[in-house]
Protein backbone atom coordinates (compact mmCIF):
# COMPACT_ATOMS: atom_id res chain seq x y z
CA UNK A 1 0.00 0.00 0.00
CA UNK A 2 1.46 3.36 -1.01
CA UNK A 3 1.35 5.82 1.85
CA UNK A 4 2.56 8.84 -0.17
CA UNK A 5 0.76 12.13 0.22
CA UNK A 6 -1.95 13.02 -2.29
CA UNK A 7 -2.34 16.48 -3.74
CA UNK A 8 -5.98 17.16 -4.63
CA UNK A 9 -7.26 19.63 -7.22
CA UNK A 10 -10.04 21.60 -5.47
CA UNK A 11 -12.00 22.13 -8.70
CA UNK A 12 -11.95 18.64 -10.23
CA UNK A 13 -11.27 16.63 -7.03
CA UNK A 14 -8.60 14.69 -8.96
CA UNK A 15 -5.76 13.31 -6.85
CA UNK A 16 -2.11 13.32 -7.81
CA UNK A 17 0.45 11.28 -5.90
CA UNK A 18 3.26 13.36 -4.46
CA UNK A 19 6.31 11.10 -3.94
CA UNK A 20 7.49 11.00 -0.36
CA UNK A 21 11.12 10.88 0.71
CA UNK A 22 10.44 7.44 2.14
CA UNK A 23 7.40 5.21 2.35
CA UNK A 24 6.88 3.76 5.81
CA UNK A 25 6.18 0.05 6.13
CA UNK A 26 3.08 -1.06 7.94
CA UNK A 27 1.72 -4.24 9.41
CA UNK A 28 -1.91 -5.10 9.91
CA UNK A 29 -3.08 -7.97 12.04
CA UNK A 30 -6.23 -9.20 13.74
CA UNK A 31 -6.55 -10.68 17.18
CA UNK A 32 -9.45 -13.15 16.91
CA UNK A 33 -11.49 -14.88 19.60
CA UNK A 34 -11.15 -12.29 22.36
CA UNK A 35 -13.41 -12.00 25.35
CA UNK A 36 -15.08 -8.64 25.96
CA UNK A 37 -12.56 -7.85 28.72
CA UNK A 38 -9.61 -8.65 26.45
CA UNK A 39 -11.02 -6.66 23.52
CA UNK A 40 -11.92 -3.55 25.50
CA UNK A 41 -9.99 -3.44 28.78
CA UNK A 42 -6.68 -4.72 27.40
CA UNK A 43 -6.87 -2.28 24.48
CA UNK A 44 -7.68 0.63 26.80
CA UNK A 45 -4.70 -0.35 28.93
CA UNK A 46 -2.48 -0.46 25.82
CA UNK A 47 -3.65 3.01 24.75
CA UNK A 48 -3.13 4.33 28.29
CA UNK A 49 0.42 2.93 28.47
CA UNK A 50 1.50 4.01 24.98
CA UNK A 51 -0.47 7.24 24.78
CA UNK A 52 -1.02 9.02 21.50
CA UNK A 53 2.64 9.70 20.66
CA UNK A 54 4.44 6.59 21.83
CA UNK A 55 5.60 3.73 19.65
CA UNK A 56 5.73 -0.02 20.07
CA UNK A 57 7.87 -2.77 18.56
CA UNK A 58 5.88 -5.22 16.44
CA UNK A 59 7.61 -8.58 15.90
CA UNK A 60 5.65 -10.83 13.53
CA UNK A 61 7.26 -14.13 14.48
CA UNK A 62 9.35 -14.74 17.58
CA UNK A 63 10.84 -17.95 16.18
CA UNK A 64 12.66 -16.23 13.29
CA UNK A 65 16.43 -15.89 13.19
CA UNK A 66 17.86 -12.65 14.57
CA UNK A 67 18.55 -11.28 11.06
CA UNK A 68 15.02 -12.09 9.85
CA UNK A 69 13.50 -10.60 13.02
CA UNK A 70 15.49 -7.39 12.50
CA UNK A 71 14.34 -7.21 8.88
CA UNK A 72 10.65 -7.82 9.54
CA UNK A 73 10.16 -6.01 12.86
CA UNK A 74 8.49 -2.60 12.76
CA UNK A 75 8.98 0.16 15.31
CA UNK A 76 6.06 2.49 15.02
CA UNK A 77 2.77 3.94 16.10
CA UNK A 78 0.03 1.56 17.16
CA UNK A 79 -2.63 4.22 17.71
CA UNK A 80 -3.35 6.09 14.49
CA UNK A 81 -5.44 9.29 14.50
CA UNK A 82 -8.95 8.54 13.28
CA UNK A 83 -8.37 4.80 13.26
CA UNK A 84 -11.28 2.53 14.07
CA UNK A 85 -10.77 1.38 17.65
CA UNK A 86 -13.90 -0.70 18.08
CA UNK A 87 -13.99 -4.46 18.38
CA UNK A 88 -16.03 -6.48 15.90
CA UNK A 89 -18.14 -9.46 16.92
CA UNK A 90 -16.64 -12.62 15.43
CA UNK A 91 -19.15 -15.01 16.99
CA UNK A 92 -21.67 -14.84 19.83
CA UNK A 93 -19.33 -14.76 22.85
CA UNK A 94 -16.12 -13.67 21.10
CA UNK A 95 -14.83 -10.45 19.56
CA UNK A 96 -12.11 -9.55 17.04
CA UNK A 97 -9.90 -6.48 17.11
CA UNK A 98 -7.90 -5.17 14.14
CA UNK A 99 -4.58 -3.38 14.65
CA UNK A 100 -2.34 -1.55 12.22
CA UNK A 101 1.21 -0.53 13.05
CA UNK A 102 2.83 2.14 10.86
CA UNK A 103 6.61 2.44 10.88
CA UNK A 104 8.00 5.62 12.41
CA UNK A 105 10.60 7.11 10.07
Amino acid sequence: MILDQHDRNPLTRAEFVVPALANPRFAGFTLPALSRAEATDAHRDLVRRLGAARDALWIPETGDTRAETNRRAIWGAVNQPGEEAAAARGSFPLLNRVFRTVERL
